[in-house]
């Protein structure tokens, strides 16, 4: 409890109160002073400088004047219910600069009492951590998104995922999960290079997000792998008339340095719980069937529940199949260069022996 008392001499009390008044007006932190009903009796330097009013314009206000609207009834009515009873009261409040900005203080506020005991002065004493808050909110952030893509990374998409599988099983609404990939990516980035790779990631992830709902969480799991996630679904139409919107609106041609190019998608859907009631297997099952799109020719999506067991293709089995047919091209791309030059030297005995070497149909030794 803090009271006030003459302890000393008029001449050494006015010499403390000149000190007292001295050191409030000059320190660092903002501080303002209430009467027993809450309006404004004094301000310092700080203050004025930390929200924009002067003492004359804040003098005669109740502290709601700086509210941003950022704070619930109840947090307000707790910290009233707190220094009415006469205790000291502490938090971070979001205030709004006379600019109309918002800052936010580690706030102080103690009552002064009288020599009977009774309130009659609230002295508030706020240190400006906006900078501080920015700060831990651009580390949670980027914890929690792809700083390319800005959308929600892996380790946020399965938080979410494993919450909504919760809350699936309490609703009985089942969820849908779409894995999205672009088609052919790994050409565009060696053809355009890197930087025109990232460009196409972002505005495909620009086009993903203004096409879904606005409860629909879309991710970057890694690379060009974009998953979806749409919950409370009463109709498990709802996911595949997205997916259809989704082709749509990624066949429209994207301008990228100066260039325009035409991309595609293929999309893989699992359901919960109908295909899975596990979080990784679920996800391995959409994974599953966008690889099942990819092989029947992309541009498509594909259920997994549609899928026949021994259609199935592992990411390393698309990836091998991949491999052989570069690795066909490559060598066919050789040989032509090869029998080209043969021909162009005219030796018709040479071109004949490459040329029989290289027949399916020459029967083996």
């Amino acid at each position: 409890m803090t009271t006030l008392r003459q302890s000393a001499p008029n001449s050494v009390s006015a010499t403390h109160s000149e000190l007292f008044v001295k050191a409030l007006t000059c320190v660092a932190n903002a501080i303002f002073i209430t009467d027993h009903q809450g309006r404004i009796v004094w301000v310092n330097e700080a203050f004025s400088r930390l929200s924009g009013y002067s003492c004359q314009e804040a003098t005669g206000q109740t502290p709601s004047f700086l509210k941003s609207g950022q704070q619930s009834l109840a947090f307000y009515r707790e910290l009233w219910q707190t220094i009415l009873a006469g205790n000291v009261w502490r938090g971070d409040v979001i205030e709004r600069h006379k600019d109309g900005s918002l800052y936010t203080v580690d706030e102080v506020i103690t009552p002064l009492r009288d020599d009977a005991g009774a309130i009659t002065h609230y002295v508030a004493v706020q240190h400006d951590i906006t900078q501080r808050k920015q700060e831990t909110e651009r580390e949670h952030y980027l914890a929690y998104h792809d700083p390319l893509t800005r959308l929600s990374n892996r380790a946020l998409f399965l938080e979410v995922l494993e919450q909504s599988i919760a809350n699936a099983k309490r609703t009985g609404l089942p969820l849908a999960l779409l894995y999205v990939d672009i088609d052919n990516f790994k050409q565009i980035n060696d053809t355009l290079g890197h930087k025109a790779g990232d460009q196409l990631l972002v505005a495909v992830a620009n086009r993903l997000r203004a096409a879904v709902r606005k409860t629909d969480i879309v991710a970057r799991l890694g690379g060009d792998e974009i998953a979806i996630l749409q919950t409370n679904l009463f109709d498990v139409n709802i996911a595949t008339t997205l997916a259809q919107k989704l082709l749509r609106v990624i066949l429209q041609p994207f301008v990228l340095e100066g260039q325009k190019i035409e991309a595609s998608i293929s999309i893989g859907i699992a359901f919960y719980p109908n295909d899975s009631e596990n979080l990784e297997d679920l996800l391995n099952k959409a994974d599953q069937a966008m690889y099942q799109a990819k092989s029947d020719g992309r541009n498509r999506y594909q259920m997994y529940k549609k899928i026949s067991t021994n259609k199935l293709l592992s990411k390393k089995q698309l990836s091998a199949t991949a491999a052989d047919e570069n690795d066909a091209l490559r060598r066919s791309s050789i040989l032509s260069k090869v029998v080209a030059d043969l021909v162009h030297d005219q030796n018709d005995d040479a071109f004949r022996l490459v040329t029989s070497r290289h027949d399916p149909n020459r029967s083996k030794s």
